[in-house]
This record gives structure tokens, C-alpha cells and sequence, in this order.
């Protein structure tokens, strides 16, 4: 390893300046952005900077490659290399690196992507940053006049797909103004896993399976839709965010849109459908009203119409289409006249209380009768949790498949984390 310019400063342990930094209660978020080159001689050029919304501190090196060893092998070194850099640097300081960019100019792009040998470490090296560092990886095409210059523009940029002032790793939710479609994963730049993590989550039967419905997905082309009302703050978005991640890098043709919020339509299907069903409002004032119903369905139609319905190229051609819930259940009957041939699943992921809706002129009775008869009968499949009392009256036995809710083991809530970013988190939480 040969110094270009320079490299960033590691705090010795016991000085004045380390002991002030460990005493800090949360660690500084930064930011960071990796720029890389690969030149004629066979060397990776890279440059790391450190952004913490106002300043940049810039670390270059060259990494020779060791001729006994093959590319792969040498890049699994560099990549050694940049994460024990950066996380000393983080560590001496009590920075906290929150997300990171990784990049190359486009010449250096072309060879890449030509190349698995080159491009599978680069991913990689995204997937240690996520795991081993805690931090949000991204991977862009960069512009610059040098190295330097590439990783100052990559810091900014994963900066930007932030907020700062709130402490943690979760980028900013994107969602396409013309369609509402969820641009999960920073609009797919972001790369956190690649598919044999998930492998090594499961056993083989299952995985095996996995794999075979994708293949089926694929040589069918079949067009999947989900439907929801929120890319986020619940749990079925969290599942949608990973599930989307999946089936992507299983190759499978799969989407995501979310209606466009109205706070006086979220009181209704928050208070008057959600928590009518869970039979934790009992008091007549959250019984769904006429004036109710009539600004619900106008919602939803108003988002059919704006950005999924005819000529949009959203439902014309989708194959499999997913109802998340009721809160938008009222597309139903203009998804299965713009598109007879969809199928359409309607997803039941909260706790309908089926014996309340079993009794006549209770709330959760004349809801589910307003929603099932208006709506969801018009579906394919009735999916539930395999819970008996989740099953509201008038759905056919023959419509019904259960499924239990799922996570996903690899994000940022259920991966395994190491002592430090536990006691990060913990000092976040009790701030």
C-alpha cells in the first residue's frame, strides 16, 4: 500500500482528544463516499472521504496488486483494507458512519460491469459496510476531475438521501410522483445483501423452492403488484421494503405503490377500519358514516385514476396483483374492469375479529359487510394469517390460504449486531 496525498487521522488511544471523543454520549454521524479507479497497470486507485454535513476529511491510497494473487482475491484485500481504515478512523473518534456511497467514474463502470470478477467484490464490499459497519450502502456512477473529487460528490451524495438530524441509517423513503411507486433501496442504488446471505437464512428444501417459483415468475414474465397505503411506520410496509429487495435479486418482475396520503382519509382507516376490526374501538362515535364511506371511496378512486388506472402502465398489464390490507380495497372493482384477466390477492394482515363480525349491527358486522360486499369479494384469493378467529364471516372456504406474517433476518431491525452498535442504539433510544 502506497500513500498518495494523505490519510485520515486515528486518534491514539489515551490522548486527550480520544478520551474527549469516547465520552461523547452519541457518536457524530458521517458519511461517506469510496471512489475507485482502475488503471492500465492493473491497480485500483481510491480515495475515501468523510462527510459530517459541513466538512470533508479525504484519505487516497493506490493498492498494488500482488501477482501470485487473482482479482478477486486482491479485491477481497482492498476491501479489507477500506473497511479496517474507516473503522478505525470511526472508532478513535466516536464517529458513527451512518451510510456510505461507493462508486467509480463511468470509464471505470464499463470495465465493471463487463466484468463478475470485478464487479462481485465491489458488491461486496457494500455488503461489509452493512454488516460489519452498520452502515447504509449505496452505488452510484460518479463525476470528478479526480479521485478526491469523486468521493467529496459520493459523501454528499448518500449525505443527501439522509436526514441528519435524527441519529440512525435509514435513508429517506422515495416514492415516484407520476405513478406512486416505492423506489425501494435509494431507487435501487442502495445494495445491502446479496442472495446467498438469504440462502444461508433457510434451509435447502425451501430455498430450493424459492428458486423454482422465481424461475417460474421469470419464464412466465409475470407482472406483480402490491398495493398499500404507506411505504413506511408499519409492519407491512417493512415487509413490502424487503420483499421488493428479494425479488429483485431474484429477477422477478415485482412492484410496489402506495396512495397518496390524506390525513382525513388516515382517520378513518386508521380509527374507524383498523381498530374497529381489532375490537379496541367500541364507542359509536368510530362507526364508519355515509359522509365516511363517500370521502374513502372518493380517495381511492381519485389515486386509481391519477396514477394506476388506464394508460398509466400500471394495472393495464399486471399479472398478479396484492391488496395490502383494506385501506385501498376500494380499486378493486376498477382493477377487475380495466384488467379482467389479473389476479388479485387481498392480503389480511391485521386482526379482523371475526366473532364480533359475526354479530348483527355491531361495528365490525356492518364494516366488514360495507367493505366484503362493495370490495373484496370481487378478489381471487382471501390470504390470512393462520389464526381461525382472523377470519371474518361470508369469505368462501375455497377462497381462503393462510400465511403467517414474516421478517426479514438481514435488516437493519433483526441483523445481528455487534456490542458497540447495540450500546449506539441504546443510547439513541434513551436520549
Amino acid at each position: 500500500m502506497t500513500t498518495i496525498h494523505r490519510k485520515f487521522s486515528i486518534l491514539e488511544a489515551g490522548s486527550p482528544r480520544y478520551v474527549l471523543a469516547r465520552k461523547k454520549a452519541i457518536g457524530k454521524s458521517i458519511y461517506l463516499g469510496v471512489a475507485m479507479a482502475y488503471n492500465s497497470s492493473g491497480q485500483f486507485e481510491w480515495a475515501c472521504s468523510s462527510y459530517d454535513g459541513s466538512e470533508f476529511e479525504t484519505h487516497e491510497d493506490t493498492f498494488i496488486p500482488n501477482p501470485e494473487r487473482t482479482v478477486p482475491q486482491q479485491l477481497e484485500k482492498l476491501n479489507d483494507t477500506i473497511i479496517e481504515i474507516v473503522r478505525d478512523y470511526a472508532t478513535t473518534h466516536n464517529y458513527r458512519i451512518q451510510g456510505v456511497c461507493i462508486g467509480c467514474d463511468e470509464e471505470t463502470a464499463k470495465i465493471v460491469s463487463k466484468s463478475p470478477e470485478l464487479k462481485d467484490p465491489i458488491r461486496s464490499m457494500c455488503t461489509r459496510f452493512w454488516f460489519d459497519l452498520d452502515a447504509t450502502p449505496c452505488i452510484y456512477t460518479l463525476r470528478g476531475l479526480s479521485l478526491t473529487e469523486e468521493a467529496a460528490s459520493a459523501a454528499r451524495k448518500v449525505y443527501d438521501w439522509f436526514t441528519p438530524q435524527f441519529p440512525g441509517n435509514i435513508p429517506r423513503i422515495a416514492v415516484d410522483p407520476e405513478t406512486n411507486e416505492v423506489l425501494v433501496d435509494m431507487d435501487s442504488h442502495c445494495h445491502m445483501v446479496d442472495l446467498h446471505h438469504f440462502e444461508e437464512t433457510t434451509d435447502k428444501p425451501t430455498w430450493d423452492r424459492l428458486l423454482a417459483l422465481a424461475d417460474e415468475c421469470k419464464q412466465r414474465k409475470l407482472k406483480i403488484l402490491f398495493f398499500n397505503s404507506t411505504p413506511q411506520g408499519g409492519g407491512v410496509a417493512l415487509m413490502r421494503h424487503a420483499m421488493i429487495r428479494l425479488m429483485r435479486l431474484l429477477g422477478v418482475d415485482c412492484r410496489w405503490f402506495v396512495a397518496k396520503p390524506n390525513p382525513d382519509v388516515f382517520v378513518i382507516t386508521k380509527r374507524k377500519f383498523h381498530n374497529v376490526f381489532q375490537g379496541v374501538a367500541a364507542e359509536e362515535e368510530f362507526r364508519l358514516t355515509e359522509d365516511d364511506k363517500k370521502l374513502w371511496i372518493e380517495w381511492c378512486e381519485q389515486n386509481f385514476d391519477n396514477y394506476w388506472g388506464k394508460g398509466k402502465g400500471v394495472v393495464d398489464d399486471a399479472d398478479v396483483i396484492i391488496m395490502d390490507d383494506p385501506q385501498v380495497s376500494a380499486i378493486i372493482p376498477h382493477i377487475r374492469k380495466l384488467n379482467p384477466n389479473t389476479r388479485i390477492i387481498y392480503r389480511s394482515h391485521i386482526e379482523i375479529r371475526a366473532d364480533l363480525a359475526t354479530i348483527p349491527g355491531s361495528m365490525q358486522h356492518d364494516l366488514w359487510d360495507f367493505l366484503w360486499n362493495g370490495y373484496i369479494k370481487h378478489t381471487d384469493l382471501f390470504l390470512s394469517h393462520p389464526v381461525a378467529g382472523f377470519i371474518p364471516p361470508r369469505v368462501p372456504h375455497e377462497k381462503v390460504a393462510l400465511l403467517p406474517a414474516a421478517t426479514d433476518e438481514l435488516d437493519g431491525l433483526n441483523k445481528k449486531m455487534s456490542p458497540a452498535d447495540i450500546e449506539y442504539y441504546r443510547r439513541v433510544f434513551n436520549r
